[in-house]
């Protein structure tokens, strides 16, 4: 048998990436992960013959509770998400995790990704993590080895947990989310127009930014809900229509969210991509608009222009119109989320609606 060769363990230790390796901070949202590690050494009755391999070590090893020795209350283990950075609420601009993981080496080292969330921790416990190692000797005799409270080796990780971060408007008692310009004179270039586009008139181009109002809280995910992604715009604001039956001419205003957006990225510059388009997917042109966007901003786009094309050949059909709106959720560093709206006010020019 795999254990049979196995006289006991000789070292043992639990272990997290958190600066203080004997404790880990975590967000109980479902999505955050603090990630702590096993090392395992064992000793061999006869070192010329091996051991388990680590997939049997592995099996036999559970996280327990350090304070009981029983199952985890308010914690569970899971595969590696996206969230797994290291919050440090004391030190809030150190929070990179640490690769010196033990000062010596273990025979076998296991992963695991612990998080929370309200359904198992509606209280928001925190809670104590010890290692268990389970198996059957040679003799069949069922040995067990732990390093929580009362036991010879002792060695945990303290996972204090919290409430997820709530964010609002600037205006609520929540960590507020911001929606403002960020360049009112971008560079911009026609990239590609329709032969049925007789004139255009390009007025004003605004760049907004929808950012976390905080120095270390940060934007890094958003998944748009039923909303379109440049070049398509999401917002379509017909102004002054002045067509007839040969020509269309439109005073517009078009919104974009765009898909260049790269949240995880600081100083970014690109050009985006907005087309211009009538109501039955005909495309008119398009602009190339210049971005600079910084580490945790979701860029927008908003086009006010004239255009003037030919309705006598082609029937093309008119500028495409819509009372849309950006619909999406956002996520910081920790897997903390929120639902945020971006609509038009009464002229036509964008604003933040609503965060929750």
């Amino acid at each position: 048998m795999s254990w049979d060769n196995v006289k006991g363990v000789s070292s043992a230790k639990i272990w997290t990436d958190n600066p203080n390796l004997s404790q880990a901070y975590l967000f109980a949202n479902g999505n955050h992960q603090v990630k702590v590690t096993v090392g395992l050494s064992l000793t061999l009755t006869n070192i010329s013959q091996g051991g388990p391999t680590a997939d049997e070590v592995k099996a036999a090893l559970s996280l327990v509770d350090y304070e009981t020795g029983v199952a985890l209350s308010y914690l569970k283990t899971g595969s590696k998400g996206s969230y797994g950075s290291v919050y440090l609420p004391n030190l809030p601009m150190a929070n990179n995790a640490v690769t010196a993981s033990s000062d010596i080496a273990y025979q076998y080292e296991f992963d695991y990704y612990l998080s929370s969330d309200s359904t198992i921790n509606p209280s928001y416990g925190s809670e104590k993590v010890a290692l268990l190692l389970s198996y059957t000797d040679s003799s069949g005799t069922k040995v067990e080895y732990s390093t929580a409270s009362g036991n010879k080796s002792q060695s945990s990780v303290a996972v204090t947990v919290y409430p997820p971060k709530r964010y609002g408007m600037s205006d609520g008692n929540t960590m507020p989310i911001i929606f403002n310009i960020v360049d009112d004179q971008p560079n911009f270039q026609l990239l590609s127009e329709n032969t049925v586009v007789i004139d255009y008139y390009p007025q004003e181009m605004t760049v907004y930014g929808l950012r976390i109002d905080d120095p270390y809280f940060r934007l890094t995910q958003f998944e748009p809900v039923s909303t379109p992604e440049s070049p398509t715009a999401f917002l379509q604001y017909r102004i002054n229509d002045q067509s007839n039956p040969n020509q269309y001419l439109y005073y517009v205003a078009h919104s974009f969210l765009l898909s260049e957006n790269n949240l995880t990225t600081t100083g970014t510059n690109y050009t985006a991509k907005c087309s211009f388009v009538t109501n039955q997917n005909y495309f008119l042109l398009q602009y190339g608009v210049s971005v600079h966007q910084q580490c945790g901003q979701i860029m927008f786009v908003r086009i006010q222009t004239g255009i003037q094309y030919d309705n006598v050949n082609v029937h093309v059909g008119p500028i495409a119109d819509s009372g849309g709106q950006a619909n999406f959720t956002v996520f910081d560093q920790f897997g903390n989320s929120a639902s945020v709206d971006v609509v038009k006010d009464g002229d036509g020019y964008l604003k933040l609606s609503s965060v929750n």
